[in-house]
């Protein structure tokens, strides 16, 4: 096994950016590293700091590599390069030169991603997960109000403050979600 790559786990599936096409081609992408890892195929990967440093001008030579997971199809940098503007996770870090010995000690410019970090001030527009979140407050609230008239008729069932408080709490997490999803 390739010491320059442990420890590694796989990217493509757990890829998130803020636009579905960006999302998409990052996938293919990370894919691609995914496979070339499995093969033991040397790239920059920096476990003690949790970056991959790829070289934009090599990614399709990697591509022509490994044809039966590209099935021989080349990336277009140009399509490729604005959507990792768009990724969540991994965090891109943008074009960086390293010195690296991959390249013989010279001076390389990459694309650099930081693995273990997830860009905080990017919200992902999912409206599925806005209307789950709605859904599942609005049943929650349906339920909490038959229960509480309910039991007011019978004495033997009681409430501790905390369960509504808890209930509460919840409900308003899930409204602010949908606030945020419903303000993009």
């Amino acid at each position: 096994m390739n010491d320059n790559i442990i420890p590694y786990v796989p990217i493509a599936d757990r890829v998130q950016a803020t636009d579905e096409k960006s999302e998409l081609l990052c996938c293919q992408f990370f894919n691609l590293i995914d496979h070339l890892v499995k093969s033991q195929m040397t790239f920059n990967h920096d476990t003690s700091k949790g970056f991959i440093s790829i070289a934009p001008d090599q990614i399709n030579d990697l591509v022509e590599q490994l044809p039966e997971v590209t099935e021989g199809k080349k990336f277009d940098l140009n399509i490729l390069k604005p959507s990792l503007e768009c990724l969540i996770y991994p965090r891109y870090i943008g074009e960086q030169t390293i010195v690296s010995p991959i390249w013989n000690g010279t001076s390389v410019t990459v694309w650099q991603f930081q693995l273990n970090q997830i860009v905080r001030d990017k919200t992902m527009k999912k409206n599925e997960d806005a209307e789950l979140n709605l859904d599942q407050a609005l049943s929650s609230l349906r339920i909490w109000r038959q229960s509480l008239e309910v039991s007011a008729d019978n004495k033997d069932v009681t409430y501790q403050t905390t369960d509504l408080i808890y209930k509460l709490i919840d409900i308003e997490q899930k409204l602010i979600s949908v606030q945020n999803s419903v303000e993009l």
